[in-house]
């Protein structure tokens, strides 16, 4: 007898294989974790953007009234993430009747132009916007200067994004701001972005004195599995970090030299109680896991207990000044905390009533009104888990608009950022 055989059908083994293989099918983790958490997107990069909006939003409505699309030079551009950051500027903290408009577009580019010293992450980032001209990435090393980008037509936008410039010592950092403020045009931006060294996340750096102690060791080890962590596998590479006081002492000290005025508009202290270290505790954090709870508080369908939100500063010894200032952040932080428990407990608060009302900063009675606000106007709401994905999403919004209302730009943050306008010439 003979047998017939059947072709055998196709089932897709090879495109399933290849994707396991590309990772595309390990388990979904969400924002919990990883360098695009919940606290980047959420948190870090929107306050960046809220940051830069009133200053980049100035400066492309001068390019347009001057005939000519905005020029930016990227300083550590990676693939291009910064870019990704200024064309996500909206307009303005959006209402209900607001379209999504942008401060920046990429047709409104003369030039991009991103230097970093990674071949790999330029060849990406030409890879990435190969479909877009007007945007170049080339290889430089920032510690011998702006090199090549001098001999461009000035730009408007001399800028830096995720502690690309910590990367420099202060030697290096000196030289290329000293570049860009004599080759940018009046009115331009600097936009610095680097580590702040009173974080919460490394308290042995905050007594630094001389400039060896400035720059520390620092590894991307949040993004690795808790044994490689152990075990001392993750790679370590050094960082300056800055204050803000050295960052005003810094353009003060180039602009006599320069005889350029630079102006510092803004300075923020970015990340305050959830830097990227405070989970992991290298370096000897003051802080409980508040990055893995604030990436729950943002997570779609699940649920954070609160009280673990809480903060029991631990002072720092020979610190008083910073210990003062994050004592009363914590005191602010528990409030809120405490309040929000209480609401979703079911329990009525008048907030004028409320004990030392008067004496809370602005920025803190704002959250407690806000929050109250948010339960009463949700608590009739019966389809869906409201409190897991209504309540503690805009507790977290809420917890950052206080920080950024009581933060002082002094470096006590993850990130620093500074936001620098360069004006005329002496003589010009």
């Amino acid at each position: 007898l003979s047998m017939v055989l059947k072709p055998v059908e196709n089932m897709g083994e090879h495109t399933y294989a290849d994707t396991v293989a590309r990772g595309f099918y390990t388990r979904n983790l969400g924002g919990l974790f990883g360098k695009y958490d919940n606290v980047r997107a959420y948190w870090e990069d929107d306050l960046t953007l809220h940051t830069l909006r009133p200053h980049v939003k100035k400066r492309v409505e001068a390019c347009t009234e001057a005939g000519r699309g905005m020029r930016i030079l990227d300083l550590g551009c990676g693939a291009g993430q910064g870019f990704e950051l200024l064309t996500a500027i909206n307009e303005s903290d959006l209402d209900m009747h607001d379209e999504l408009t942008f401060v920046l577009q990429p047709e409104q580019l003369d030039l991009y132009l991103g230097l970093d010293l990674s071949e790999a992450m330029v060849k990406q980032g030409q890879t990435n916007y190969q479909d877009t001209p007007q945007m170049r990435f080339e290889t430089a090393d920032l510690r011998e200067g702006l090199s090549d980008a001098l001999k461009e037509k000035p730009f408007d936008l001399y800028f830096s994004s995720y502690g690309a410039l910590s990367h420099l010592d202060a030697a290096s950092l000196r030289r290329c701001l000293s570049e860009a403020a004599r080759h940018a045009r009046p009115g331009a931006l600097l936009v610095l972005d680097m580590l702040g060294r009173y974080s919460p996340e490394w308290p042995e750096y905050w007594g630094a004195q001389t400039e060896a102690e400035k720059t520390r060791p620092y590894s991307m080890s949040y993004l690795y599995p808790e044994p490689e962590r152990r075990n001392g596998s993750v790679e370590t590479f050094p960082i300056r970090y800055w204050t803000g006081e050295e960052v005003r002492s810094l353009c003060a000290e180039i602009s006599a030299e320069q005889r350029v005025p630079l102006d510092v508009l803004e300075m923020v202290d970015r990340s305050l109680f959830v830097g990227r270290h405070v989970d992991t505790n290298q370096y000897g954090t003051c802080l409980p896991p508040l990055r893995s709870m604030v990436n729950s508080l943002y997570e779609h369908n699940v649920r954070t207990r609160l009280q673990d939100l809480r903060v029991n500063w631990r002072p720092v010894e020979g610190a008083d000044e910073l210990n003062t200032f994050f004592v009363r952040l914590a005191e602010c932080w528990n409030v809120v905390i405490d309040f929000t428990i209480e609401r979703l407990n079911g329990v009525r608060v008048n907030l004028v009533e409320k004990k030392d009302w008067r004496a809370f900063p602005p920025a803190l009675q704002m959250a407690l009104v806000t929050m109250d606000r948010i339960v009463d106007s949700v608590s009739w709401i019966d389809a869906g888990d409201v409190r897991a994905n209504i309540v503690e999403p805009q507790l977290a919004y809420v917890l950052r608009r206080m920080q950024y209302g009581l933060q002082e730009g002094r470096g006590c943050g993850h990130g620093l950022v500074a936001v620098i306008e360069v004006g005329n010439a002496a003589g010009a």
